[in-house]
């Protein structure tokens, strides 16, 4: 992981190049991979359970843009 997190910042303009009058101003886009670690609902009556397991649903939602029937798929493909 850190190769590839050292591969990125090697690709970056570097903070010299931003006061250059060379600096084009397109920038590159690269793409970070997020794991997430989310464990199955077996049906705790636990508020706070339910609350973090939620938004851990909602951040891997929201980080691999997933559309409404792909999230209903993966919830019940588990």
């Amino acid at each position: 992981m850190m190769d590839n997190f050292s591969q990125i910042l090697q690709q970056l303009p570097r903070g010299d190049a931003l006061a250059s009058n060379s600096y084009s101003g397109n920038a590159t886009s690269f793409k970070v991979q997020v794991n997430f670690e989310i464990p199955i609902f077996e049906g705790q009556i636990d508020v706070d359970f339910v609350d973090k397991w939620l938004n851990l649903l909602d951040g891997y939602f929201s980080v691999h843009e997933f559309l409404s029937r792909e999230k209903i798929f993966f919830l019940f493909s588990k």
